[in-house]
This record gives structure tokens, sequence and C-alpha cells, in this order.
């Protein structure tokens, strides 16, 4: 990825860094449609599943509870809050400014190293041309071409 620095004393500097790229976004229905390809359940009743998950996630947010589900990690809520106080009986609701969702991804720990459960296994980084490739076999794009990954990894 190239940018320009805009401040600073390398300002004007052209640099590059890596980032992934992402093809685009799979909706519920896409993903319905695989998880009902490998299972005895139709489209229409996993898309009810996901839903009713989706209902009950925020629901018991709400109550108070935070949501871990295996192989994903935890949903809570927290607060955006606009100052720090010195005085406990400041400390009030008037200091959230915002409620927003949270997330901490699950993982296991390896030699002193987190290894998230949501990467896969086995991934290869390779070079990003900003070309398009025809749609494989695995792509769940319904055919159309969304480029840019040589087969075999994700690209940086």
């Amino acid at each position: 990825m190239k940018r320009v620095i805009q401040l600073g004393d390398r300002k004007g500097e052209t640099v590059y860094n890596v980032a992934p790229v992402c093809y685009g976004t799979l909706t519920t229905d896409d993903v319905a449609r695989q998880i009902a390809a490998e299972s005895t359940a139709s489209p229409g009743d996993v898309k009810n599943v996901l839903d009713r998950y989706a209902y009950y996630v925020s629901e018991n947010l709400k109550k108070g509870y935070a949501i871990e589900l295996l192989g994903f990690g935890k949903l809570y809520l927290r607060f955006v809050n606009g100052k720090s106080v010195s005085a406990e009986k400041d400390a009030t609701a008037a200091l959230v400014k915002a409620l927003v969702p949270g997330f901490r991804p699950s993982f296991t720990m390896v030699n002193n190293s987190r290894i998230y459960d949501l990467i896969p296994d086995k991934i290869s980084l390779v070079k990003y041309t900003g070309t398009t490739v025809s749609a494989g076999e695995d792509d769940t794009s319904g055919g159309a071409d969304q480029g840019g990954e040589e087969e075999g990894g994700s690209p940086l």
C-alpha cells in the first residue's frame, strides 16, 4: 500500500506498507447457502437460525451479558467515556458518551504467542498486483471476478 506522509520531518515522502485486501463481503444469505450445502438444513432454515442468534445476542447484551461463541470470541458492550474524574461521586452515567459493541477474538496460547481461532491454520501471503483473476471453484461470488489474489494465498 502506497501513501504520502502529510506531516513531520518526512512530509511529502512516499512510503509503502502491507495490508490485507478484502474482495467483498459475504451476506447472511451467502453464509446460509454455504452452511446449507454441508448440512441437512435448507438455506432458509440456516438463515432463520442466524437471525435468531443475532436477535438473542442483542437481547442478552441489553441484559448485561457478554456472549462467547466457540471459535469466534466474545461480544460485549463497552462505554466510550468523555473523561476521567478524580472523585468517585463524580463517576456517573453522565461520563458515558457512547455505548458501542466490543469484540475479543478467541485464541489459545502457544509458546507465549496468541493463536487466534478465526485465522486459518494454513494461509500464505502473496503479492497483490491489483489485477483480477478468474473466479475459482471455492469462490463464493457467484462467478464474478473479485480479483487480485494469486492462487493459494491471501494478498498483501
